[in-house]
């Protein structure tokens, strides 16, 4: 559920810390509707499916970097510096894939060109955005060892270009600067147009009917960037994105998996092993140049060395990975060293994980103390992210991988923890062979309390998976919450203070106190009927918790007798109740 207050407004007035952070959460958002169409995109450099998967993990590990940070430090360009370090650091940590490694190499370039402008005491305008752009281009393409045309370096340097280009013929004018605006909507409508001419710069993507994933997992960036600068939801951004796009899955092989041969006119059978690893070394230049020997002997390729300041991040597809970790060893200090076939995924010693055991876990994603401990005692494993969000796709794909089991549920109660989830149980399934991994999609937590009230460990996983989907799909939420500011919203005029009543994802009532809201969200709610009135009670609430679970049941049974009404102390920061009627 989105808070209304923001709607209409230009979130990045300024270019400093907090203003990083709401372009980084809006990005992962983003990235999360695109996944699986980013995925379907994927077939180069090996058709695998994944990219999209592997840029919203990357991203996300990114993020949580965030919560570290003080928020007293974000003013200024040296917060924003601060924050795209922090973004670029978590990304060079967590890097997925091919994509991932580059991704955090952007994030780099343009973290070091705001700290450039902080160093001498300067801020960030239209131009060292600019600037930056052309920054994260240069450090993209100077990590990947061979550089090729029609992937996300390409869309990443036609932006930087057009970014530059509209800066620099101002400056020739001698006319005014370009604001924010113009400069993030030059580069978004110049990656849109690079991105649609990758579709001719690679065989494998003329082939296959497709623009290059990575490319547009950076016009992604570039279209929240935009629509957040110009003050509207990146998401009107989507339908006439698709219409540009002709996604195809790739190949899949006997076993169901993507297929990892390579597509005609990408030069027959690749590699077929990917090595990541982080590491600490002062003598990257001679690192490089090994492991560019090593590939030229061994047919390797993807070879990505992202980072700087003595720690990378790499990523090269070889045969036989034994040579370029005997060099790591050799340069540096290697650390998180995984090696993956790209149809089975092996531990960090390359050599294939215990089997998962019989049995089954349910991970169900909970936003307060009280509902942690309503589901567990359910049966469910709680998991909570940071702040009381919902938990991380990291956090999950380990949840995942602790359980050991061949069995795993997964029940999210908040849309934002919905692209994490899939993001999660997409790479436990890649990564875990012989795991089998569902997502229940609740939108809030009383859709959960229903899912986990019908799960039945021994019943057979598709039927338990359908039981709880359905309990879940059963249940109409609603919820109340306090405006942050004035705001317009479908129910009328908002002004900052007033309780708000949800039912689904709309506002429905507006009122002065939350008592008012409750019986107006609860009225109606049951005016369709149901059976049970379910209450959650979170932090802030503003009156004892008895006295509204007193004023709705007496209110349900006057209009409904036959409803029951059920109370729980959840907990929960951002929303003072959440209803449910099943």
């Amino acid at each position: 559920m989105g808070n209304p207050a923001q709607e209409g407004r230009a979130v990045l007035e300024a270019v400093d810390g907090s203003a990083v952070r709401a372009w980084a959460r809006a990005c992962l958002a983003a990235l999360g509707r695109a996944r699986e169409e980013i995925d379907a995109l994927n077939v180069f450099p090996v058709p695998d499916g994944d990219t999209g998967t592997n840029l919203y993990l990357t991203f996300d590990a990114a993020c949580e970097r965030l919560d570290a940070l003080e928020r007293s430090a974000d003013a200024g360009a040296a917060g924003a510096a601060a924050t795209l370090g922090a973004l670029a650091d978590g990304a060079l940590e967590a890097a997925h894939g091919n994509s991932g490694a580059i991704l955090a190499q952007l994030l780099r370039g343009l973290a070091d060109e705001l700290a450039a402008t902080a160093r001498v005491g300067g801020f960030v305008d239209p131009g060292v955005l600019a600037a930056a752009l052309a920054r994260a281009d240069e450090a993209a393409r100077g990590a990947v060892s061979r550089p090729v045309e029609g992937t996300m370096l390409s869309v990443a340097r036609a932006a930087a270009e057009a970014a530059r280009e509209l800066v620099r013929r101002s400056t020739d004018a001698d006319a005014p600067p370009p604001a924010f605006a113009a400069v993030a909507e030059a580069a978004r409508q110049a990656a849109a147009a690079a991105l649609r001419e990758t579709q001719s710069q690679l065989p494998a993507l003329t082939a296959a009917g497709v623009v290059d994933a990575g490319g547009r997992g950076v016009c992604v960036f570039l279209d929240v960037l935009a629509a957040l600068v110009g003050g509207y939801d990146p998401r009107r951004l989507e339908p006439a994105r698709r219409s540009l796009l002709r996604p195809m899955r790739p190949p899949k092989s006997s076993s169901g998996r993507p297929s990892v041969g390579r597509s005609e006119g990408s030069g027959g059978q690749g590699p077929g092993l990917e090595l990541v690893f982080l590491i600490d070394t002062e003598s990257v230049d001679a690192l490089r140049a090994e492991l560019e020997r090593i590939c030229a002997a061994d047919g390797g390729d993807s070879l990505v060395i992202a980072g700087g300041s003595g720690r990378y991040r790499v990523h090269v597809h070889l045969h036989q990975p034994g040579p370029a970790i005997e060099a790591a060893l050799d340069h540096g200090r290697p650390r998180d060293l995984r090696v993956t076939a790209l149809t089975e995924c092996l531990d960090h010693g390359g050599t294939p994980r215990p089997a998962p055991r019989s049995g089954r876990v349910v991970l169900a994603a909970a936003a307060g103390p009280g509902i942690a401990a309503l589901f567990a005692e359910a049966g469910a494993l709680p998991l909570t992210g940071p702040d009381d969000r919902p938990p991380t796709s990291a956090q999950l794909s380990r949840a995942v991988l602790d359980a050991g089991v061949r069995e795993v549920v997964i029940v999210t109660s908040d849309p934002d923890g919905l692209a994490g989830a899939f993001a999660a149980a997409d790479q436990a399934e890649r990564d875990l062979p012989g795991v089998r991994v569902a997502v229940i999609p609740s939108k809030a937590a009383v859709q959960a309390v229903a899912a986990l009230a019908v799960h039945e460990p021994g019943r057979r996983f598709d039927a338990d998976v359908v039981a709880m989907t359905a309990a879940a799909g059963a249940t109409r939420y609603g919820a109340l919450r306090l405006a942050e500011d004035d705001a317009w919203t479908m129910a009328g005029v908002v002004a900052a203070g007033d309780v708000l009543g949800f039912i689904e994802d709309d506002v429905a009532v507006i009122a002065d106190s939350v008592l008012e809201a409750a019986l107006g969200v609860v009225d109606r709610m049951v005016s369709a009927g149901g059976e049970m009135v379910t209450l959650v009670a979170g932090a802030g609430l503003g009156l004892p918790t008895a006295r509204l679970v007193d004023a709705v049941t007496s209110r349900v049974l006057a209009r409904r007798p036959e409803m029951d009404v059920v109370a729980y102390d959840g907990g929960q920061t951002d929303w003072p109740l959440l209803i449910g009627v099943e």
